[in-house]
């Protein structure tokens, strides 16, 4: 079990705070470091008080001021960048950080933001297809000289990307989701699938409820007659008080499900005490 740590809404915090953070969960012992890819925080818009930083300009800048934790976006929707763009930013800070980033994915989903930055929100049905065309042209273009792709929105004609991200035979590709559709397009082109679900009424994940997803998961893989199985991960909301039993339990019983990375979303004023506590009361039980 690899454990990690997520910022999600990284809303509120200054460059300076998530730097420290991603530091000390790097010296604490964490496998990874990731940040949520929005504009503002909250169900409203932004407010003087919800300073957020772009994800893909923080990941960058993290690159540099760390040097071990893998790094990555959980998810970045789709329709904020040109595909193609994004692939050449991701590929360039896999190049910046010497091969530690990992590539999450998602359909998009927080209708508020898109309106208020003028992006188009279309149906449920079309982000996925746009989420498909995405991973075939980021694909394409990690492995490919030239890379050539019409879809049906987003395409590329004889595009060049280079240089290709230093990872071999590329960056890990995360899809995340909760739906079999979307569980589909993790099983053909990506190496991990995100599961966003959560329990009735918001409420974390029961073990059993976890396992249920994977069954979903598994048909998935099947259907798309995947040979290597697909990495799984899931982050909620995580405390780790003094002596830590009760996260490293909660861990554990996931980790029975067949989940592979674990991601800790602490509060954000106790998360570097959590995290410096985690290097003895948590990571040693999943060493």
């Amino acid at each position: 079990m690899k454990v990690g740590v997520i910022v999600s809404p990284a809303a509120g915090w200054r460059y300076d705070e998530l730097a420290a953070l991603a530091r000390g969960a790097e010296t604490a012992g964490f496998e990874s470091f990731w940040v949520s890819d929005h504009f503002f925080g909250g169900p409203g818009g932004p407010t003087p008080d919800r300073d957020c930083l772009e994800a893909w300009t923080l990941v960058a800048a993290l690159a540099r001021d760390t040097e071990r934790i893998r790094l990555g976006t959980l998810v970045t929707a789709v329709q904020y960048r040109n595909p193609a763009l994004l692939a050449k930013i991701a590929a360039g800070i896999d190049q910046i950080s010497g091969g530690r980033l990992e590539l999450g994915l998602g359909a998009g989903w927080k209708e508020d933001e898109y309106r208020a930055y003028g992006y188009e929100f279309p149906p449920a049905g079309a982000r996925v297809e746009q989420l498909r065309d995405a991973l075939e042209i980021t694909t394409r273009l990690w492995r490919d000289d030239r890379a050539t792709y019409a879809g049906k929105h987003y395409g590329v004609a004889d595009a060049v990307c280079s240089p290709k991200p230093l990872q071999r035979p590329r960056p890990p590709i995360w899809v995340g989701g909760a739906r079999p559709r979307v569980m589909r397009l993790a099983a053909r082109y990506a190496d991990g699938f995100d599961l966003g679900r959560r329990g009735a009424d918001g409420r974390e994940l029961t073990p059993e409820e976890m396992a249920a997803a994977f069954t979903e998961l598994d048909r998935a893989e099947r259907k798309t007659k995947r040979e290597r199985r697909l990495m799984r991960s899931h982050w909620s909301p995580s405390a780790l008080e003094e002596n830590g039993s009760a996260l490293v339990e909660k861990i554990r019983g996931y980790a029975r499900t067949g989940l592979d990375r674990y991601l800790c979303a602490f509060p954000k004023d106790r998360a570097a005490e959590m995290i410096d506590r985690a290097r003895d009361r948590l990571l040693p039980a999943f060493a």
